[in-house]
């Protein structure tokens, strides 16, 4: 009995077995029919092995409203089907089928053409026609559905981008570029043209040609300008843009009719029909597309991770200033949350329904929002960690292998939208169109504040790259010495500062563009401006041999270097910029003479600056305190097209050397100088230049601080019967810094001291770091210990620093808020080109009572603060990074050990024997651990290099064989 029982039992799971493949072979037949992002709702018959197109008429007849499904009544619907073994085509179009039936009945209108009422059927290719009314009953999809087919979409148009790849490989410098390499590829953006008119070489009405043409497209315009700082390219943020486009040799129109914003609206429109549907809801694939496009957002933020260090606090702290008022949401889709569900609907698609567009890139990006991230890669069957989604972009053509993520991570503008470009295309224009005179819709020439300085020689000493060019330098001879005795000339020393706002003024469009940014972004591989170039490095930037608005700043010193405080001269003003010279060029005027010839205002400003040094070192100032600051690798990147790579710089540079500015080339050997740091072979030499440009600047820092307390002082404007007069206020950021407290740390300060007497500069200078205080930033004047000063405002960098530009528009506006009061106390009329907005007040209260003038747009000091707090670590991460790289092929093409010369700077942690160490040739400051126990301060190791990954930003050294080799080579500095 009981084998007879097993057999049939067996038997009848083999029938269970057999029913279920018929029933899956039925469903692949029919899978064969649906094309990416559009479904047929015909019986079609399979496909052959080769993409081919298939004709189909539908119509409009009490048929869904779904966006993906066309309904193009009486006209020829060209289809693409693939049979490849991906069947990435045929996923795409079974999700989208599958809830193009699932959505609600929508009222539509049928129309009727010159040959009698619509068809209510689908013909298919072999002649059968079925009704496709069934379809428009079934219930909406859950959102866990929705989710589900939304990652298997984006699933399918992601392996269909992959598969283009093998046949048409994208290569560093296509993506980098943004230029179309293969236009017949379906993966690759679209040039600019066709991105907006996707037309077709078919007849009207022909076979082929569509009448709902602009359906096709939706996907693709709901995913544009979905990518914007995810990606360091344009490149790569089209190819994520055209994972949504149907394949190119579907018959497509780009003109879209449809501009989603939580209601849809279809129009299709032929010679003799007219078919519009109308849906109050989201309809389910517009829902699948969208959480595609969220999903794709998360995949970038997962891939950003990469090497990320550090608790969920600390990293938390990174993104903060990504904070909104009203982001009230939980933190559940984080990096570290374990739903993987969680995350999409959520965050955007229920708290924030009107804000996925504008705002779902920062939302996610501050909430390190990987969850959908993970399910895409989990439908992909791909390594579900930071590093597999990083691979799978680099893979995609997206990302390159040297991509920044972490100018991505922090949220920082990677690039100017067409917006902002064209804002200062206008600022641009409205430049030109002055024609030179820039006093032309100028507040301050209206008001006789803007002065002709035009007749000053005006230097401008910047690196040779340097395109924003914020300061100039001249000196003016107020009277001769007597008896042609030059040393007792009184000089008055300018510093020309551009006048950023004059064409940013507050309340302007490009001054937003300014405050989104809040700082120009320095790093290896490129520059982020805080203004679009056309303005930062052309109409704002003091270029040479042409007229320029400058807000100018004049001073006279007494012989030890003070600044004698009734001197001080602020005006906004037009000046002439006769010689654009760099560090190098300035440097060989004085060693050659004629910077004391010729060009005498050169050695003039040396000699104040030296004075002023002196005179700051002698009251206490980093300089004096630190005379030998350890040095600093900066690197480069350039990229090659040759070698589709980039190659890479090493600069060793250090901020002073006992009193003077000091630079040097990595790998070399420069004569002259004392040893620095104990070590003979690294001598610096000293930037006479350098010494000029920083000490200038720091005395405008402290003149306009100066300047600012005694305008405080003087008596507040009066009211009397006869006029009522502007409050005038001036108020400025004053840095402050508080002296070091060496009395209650005694033990310190003597092995500080110690240190320095035993010659032992860079241990002395790693050790004194521990004395020095927090730079805080207040509106009551103060002094700054580091600098050495009573007082001090930084104000002299406004086209790349938003706190710079802010302290301008302070100070204009008081200059413009005395002129007015004076024109008032004169009984003289406000000129009606003055708005209340370039005073700071309303002004249509004049005259009226003091209580009618009400402050208006109010200066936030603190405003762009966040972006420039988050832009340390970016450019601190992006330059490891390239150091790192630059290591890791040393070790590439050499035959040896690679090893690096270092001295140690002091101990970290006793326990562990890790200390700071400080490697000559890569000007780096690192740790090591030791692996001989104790060591001494100043002790010399030659290490070698263990291991490398730059990406993890990774680098370990231990004790070398042997000492020489390749690092006393001096090709070895132009490692690329």
């Amino acid at each position: 009995m009981m084998p007879f029982l097993v057999s049939n039992f067996t038997m009848f799971i083999i029938a269970i077995l057999l029913i279920l493949l018929a029933v899956s072979t039925t469903n692949r037949h029919h899978r064969h029919h649906s094309v990416h992002g559009f479904t047929s709702y015909s019986n079609l018959s399979p496909p052959p092995s080769s993409r081919r197109t298939v004709p189909l008429t539908t119509n409009y007849h009490h048929t869904s409203c779904s966006l993906f499904s066309q309904r193009c009544q009486r006209q020829p619907l060209v289809l693409c089907t693939d049979a490849r073994s991906s069947g990435s085509s045929r996923s795409s179009s079974r999700i989208l089928a599958s809830s193009s039936s699932s959505t609600s009945e929508s009222s539509s209108t049928a129309s009727t053409t010159s040959s009698g009422t619509a068809s209510t059927t689908t013909t298919s290719t072999n002649g059968d026609t079925s009704d496709n009314n069934n379809n428009n009953n079934n219930k909406p999809l859950t959102e866990n559905q929705i989710i589900d087919k939304s990652m298997e979409y984006l699933a399918s148009c992601i392996r269909r981008h992959l598969d283009s790849i093998k046949k048409q490989p994208l290569t560093a410098s296509a993506v980098l570029s943004g230029i179309q390499v293969n236009a017949k590829d379906d993966s690759l953006a679209p040039n600019e043209e066709n991105r907006h008119h996707h037309d077709v070489n078919a007849d009207d009405g022909g076979e082929g040609s569509i009448d709902n043409k602009s359906t096709m497209m939706i996907p693709y315009n709901l995913a544009k300008g979905r990518f914007v700082d995810l990606v360091t390219s344009l490149r790569g943020e089209q190819i994520l843009e055209n994972l949504f486009l149907p394949p190119t040799n579907t018959i497509i129109n780009g003109n879209n009719n449809l501009d989603y914003d939580g209601s849809t609206t279809i129009t299709t429109t032929t010679t003799t029909t007219t078919t519009t549907t109308t849906q109050s809801s989201v309809p389910d694939d517009v829902r699948i597309v969208q959480y595609a496009i969220v999903a794709l957002q998360s995949l970038l933020i997962y891939g950003m991770q990469i090497g990320v260090v550090g608790s969920d606090e600390s990293q938390a702290k990174l993104v903060r200033h990504l904070f909104r008022p009203g982001d009230d949401i939980s933190t559940s889709g984080s990096a570290t949350a374990s739903n993987e569900k969680g995350g999409v609907d959520d965050v955007i698609m229920e708290k924030y329904p009107s804000l996925w567009d504008a705002e779902c890139i920062r939302l996610l990006k501050y909430r390190r929002n990987v969850s959908p991230g993970k399910l895409i890669l989990k439908e992909l069957k791909w390594k579900r960690t930071a590093r597999g989604a990083f691979d799978l972009l680099v893979d995609m053509g997206v990302w390159t292998k040297h991509e920044d993520v972490a100018l991505l991570r922090s949220g920082f503008p990677v690039r100017f939208t067409e917006r902002e470009l064209q804002v200062a295309m206008e600022a641009a224009a409205e430049a030109n169109y002055c024609d030179g005179d820039h006093n032309k819709n100028d507040p301050d020439a209206v008001l006789g504040l803007r002065q002709d300085l035009r007749h000053f020689k005006v230097y401008t000493i910047d690196g040779p790259t340097t395109l924003d060019i914020d300061d100039g330098i001249s000196v003016e001879v107020l009277s001769d010495g007597g008896d042609g005795d030059d040393d007792d000339r009184r000089l008055r020393y300018w510093i020309h500062i551009a006048d950023v706002d004059r064409w940013a003024p507050r309340g302007s469009e490009l001054l937003r563009v300014a405050e989104r940014r809040g700082t120009s972004l320095y790093l290896p591989t490129t520059t982020l401006c805080m203004f679009p170039e056309i303005m930062s490095s052309g109409i704002m930037s003091l270029e040479s041999w042409q007229d320029k608005c400058a807000l100018s700043l004049g001073v006279e010193l007494n012989a030890d270097g003070t600044i004698i405080p009734s001197s001080i001269v602020v005006t906004p003003s037009n000046i002439h910029v006769h010689y654009r010279l760099t560090y190098d060029q300035v440097d060989e005027m004085l060693d050659e003479g004629v910077g004391y010839t010729e060009e005498w205002q050169i050695g003039a400003m040396l000699a104040a600056a030296t004075a002023r040094r002196a005179h700051r070192v002698s009251r206490g100032s980093t300089e004096g305190m630190v005379p030998f600051p350890i040095p600093k690798g900066m690197v480069t990147a350039t990229y090659d097209e040759k070698t589709d790579d980039y190659d890479i710089s090493l600069k060793i540079e250090a901020t002073h050397n006992s009193g003077s500015n000091v630079t040097t080339m990595a790998g070399t050997t420069n004569p002259g100088g004392a040893a620095i740091g104990g070590n003979a072979h690294h001598d610096l030499y000293v930037s006479s230049s350098q010494l000029i440009v920083t000490e200038m600047m720091i005395l405008a820092g402290e003149a306009i601080g100066k300047w600012q307390i005694m305008q405080m002082e003087q008596e507040e404007p009066r009211t009397n019967d006869t006029c009522i007069q502007i409050p005038n206020r001036l108020q400025l950021p004053f840095r402050r810094q508080t002296a070091p407290d060496l009395k209650s740390r005694e033990i310190e300060a003597r092995h500080l001291g110690f240190l320095l007497e035993m010659n032992q500069l860079y241990p002395h200078a790693w050790y004194a770091r521990r004395f020095f205080n927090k730079v805080t930033v207040s509106e009551e004047a103060g002094p700054h210990y580091g600098m050495g000063l009573d007082c001090y405002v930084q104000w002299s960098s406004p086209i790349r620093r938003l706190t710079d530009l802010q302290v301008h528009s302070a100070l204009k506006r008081y200059l413009r808020r005395k002129r007015v009061n004076e024109l008032l106390q004169a009984g003289l009329h406000l000129p009606s080109e003055i708005s209340s907005i370039d005073l700071g007040y309303d002004i249509s209260g004049i005259g009226q009572s003091p209580s009618s003038l009400n402050a208006i747009d109010p200066i936030d000091f603190t405003s762009g603060l966040g972006m420039i707090f988050a832009g340390r670590p970016v450019q601190s991460s992006s330059s490891n990074y390239w150091l790192f790289e630059y290591i890791r092929r040393l070790i590439d093409r050499s035959h040896e050990e690679v090893m690096f010369e270092s001295i140690v700077l002091g101990c970290v942690n006793k326990d562990r024997f890790q200390y700071a160490i400080f490697v000559y040739e890569l000007g780096l400051e690192h740790r090591y651990l030791s692996e001989t126990g104790k060591l001494d301060e100043g002790q010399k190791l030659w290490l070698k290099v263990t291991s490398v990954n730059p990406r993890m930003e990774l680098l370990t050294f231990s004790l070398a064989s042997r000492s020489g080799g390749i690092h006393a080579q001096p090709s070895a500095a132009a490692a690329a």
